[in-house]
């Protein structure tokens, strides 16, 4: 059972590889103070013993990002958002929960500023949940 983002992505053999890895480096360039775990399957980030984002690799086209606030809070999809979005990459799936998703890494390369302040703000916003 891999532990670490390290050993999971030595043992990821897939063409979206270079992607998965310009993401997590991306995160950890922006908030080093996240622990890196192995979740579902997948890359995870926790603050402070919260889990905020779980990458999400099983749609073989793209490569998704999962931002939420752990498994406990009840999501409400007809209520509000916690906050807007100014980066516009945000896919919201509930009140507590979003997604961003990229198909290659040129567009994650086009749009690296702006994942990095939607994943910084995603942090600060739930700090304390």
């Amino acid at each position: 059972m891999t532990k670490t983002h390290q050993e999971f992505m030595q043992q990821f053999e897939d063409v979206r590889k270079p992607l998965v890895e310009a993401m997590l480096a991306s995160i950890i360039e922006v908030c080093p103070t996240l622990t890196e775990s192995i979740k579902w399957n997948a890359p995870n980030f926790s603050d402070d013993g919260n889990d905020r984002m779980t990458l999400m690799l099983h749609k073989k086209e793209l490569v998704s990002l999962i931002l939420h606030t752990g498994a406990r809070p009840k999501e409400d999809k007809k209520a509000p958002h916690m906050f807007t979005d100014e980066s516009g990459l945000l896919e919201w799936n509930s009140n507590i929960r979003a997604t961003v998703s990229f198909a290659d890494l040129d567009e994650f390369w086009a749009k690296k500023s702006l994942f990095q302040a939607a994943v910084t703000r995603w942090v600060e916003e739930t700090k304390g949940l």
